[in-house]
């Protein structure tokens, strides 16, 4: 019988509930150097794997994963802490990193519409991170936040650990709200009144330029087009996927590249808990656009890419004050994920933005996406 040790505290429940019997293997928290508290909570919540006897193999592991998720474990776990780092689990490749995301039990994988970085399929749920060069800094965003299709569950896997940085910095949304709500509340307002435009550039297949940005969008959103089809039907068809799935807008450009605009609200709330949470992306399209020189029209940066601006919902330019302390705030409540090889990090995307640091060395993070049972509500 394995015994496996659930911190009762962050739970909220009883001494009687905390340690549930099966054997000498034990998935039971560590403390995290530099972890925060949010809202009364450990931020991140660290899982150990523990075994009192023999090595674990994969299986026998991810069989203990799957009884705890049958039990609803995880699921209360990341509505009170955003984010679970798991450590010791034998995890040595993509195979073992793909058994141990199923166990939880998540609804559905994810479907990424309009991807707009490089990734490599590793095997069937897996994927490279994006393979942007590594020095190439990533400001805090919400997965796919600029975007009306995003995934509730993301696992990250810390394969090969550099020499030096790359680190996946993480934040709370909602610290990250209630600071901006504390500091900025007429940024506050603007945004939940207005919304926001969220711009995205895509070159066509067959320019140069695809290449050298990563993406195009045909592959991004052309999933009916045929070899025969001429260029107005292609056209028609992403227009389809825009509207139906997105409920984004299309603008044609001279040279035939695509700009995809979605009005989207940029503060939402947690169905479970009624909680505000700053669900977006611009904080991350404003860092990368100032760092490359891009904040003017046309919006080509020094890395030959464009950087569209996001605006309030009415078309009116944000602030470059408010998007500066946003910023700022971001970094000053952000914890760097300190990765050893074979690490999860289990991560709530409702409620927990990501960034990127650069790195020295060789890097491997394996991505899974996928839907999960939580979901957004009007206040």
């Amino acid at each position: 019988m394995a015994v496996v040790a659930i911190d009762t505290a962050s739970r909220g429940v009883g001494p009687d509930a905390q340690r549930t019997r099966h054997g000498q293997l034990t998935v039971t928290p560590f403390d995290i150097l530099n972890s925060r508290v949010v809202h009364g909570k450990k931020f991140p919540l660290g899982l150990e794997l523990k075994n009192e006897n023999s090595i674990v193999n994969i299986d026998t592991a991810v069989q203990k994963i799957e009884e705890l998720a049958q039990d609803g474990v995880f699921r209360e776990l990341l509505t009170d802490h955003g984010t679970i780092l798991f450590r010791g689990f034998p995890i040595t490749n993509a195979n073992d990193f793909q058994k141990f995301v199923r166990a939880f039990k998540f609804p559905n994988p994810h479907r990424e519409v309009g991807l707009a970085g490089k990734r490599t399929v590793v095997a069937t749920d897996i994927k490279t991170a994006n393979e942007e060069p590594p020095d190439v800094k990533f400001y805090y965003h919400s997965e796919y936040g600029r975007s009306a299709h995003f995934p509730g569950i993301l696992f990250f896997y810390s394969q090969i650990v550099p020499d030096s940085g790359g680190q996946t910095p993480l934040l709370s949304s909602l610290e990250l709200y209630d600071r901006l709500k504390e500091e900025l509340p007429e940024f506050v307002r603007d945004l939940t009144e207005k919304g926001v435009i969220g711009r995205q550039y895509f070159p066509a297949k067959e320019d140069p330029e695809a290449e050298h940005i990563g993406w195009n969008w045909r592959d991004s959103y052309g999933w009916d087009i045929k070899p025969e089809d001429g260029l107005e039907v292609q056209r028609a068809k992403v227009e389809a996927v825009l509207k139906e799935t997105l409920q984004a807008d299309g603008e044609w450009q001279p040279n035939d590249s695509l700009h995809v605009l979605q009005h989207l609200p940029a503060i939402r709330f947690i169905s479970s808990t009624s909680k505000p949470t700053f669900f977006n992306g611009f904080a991350g399209v404003y860092g990368r656009a100032r760092d490359n020189h891009a904040l003017e029209a046309p919006f080509k940066g020094d890395d030959g890419k464009y950087h569209l601006p996001t605006t309030y919902g009415d078309g009116s330019l944000i602030p470059t004050t408010y998007l500066e302390r946003l910023l700022e705030i971001s970094d000053e409540i952000g914890f760097l994920v300190p990765w050893q090889e074979g690490d999860v990090a289990l991560i709530d995307n409702f409620t927990v933005q990501h960034a990127r640091t650069p790195w020295i060395g060789e890097r491997s993070l394996l991505v899974s996406l996928w839907d999960g049972h939580e979901k957004f509500s009007k206040h």
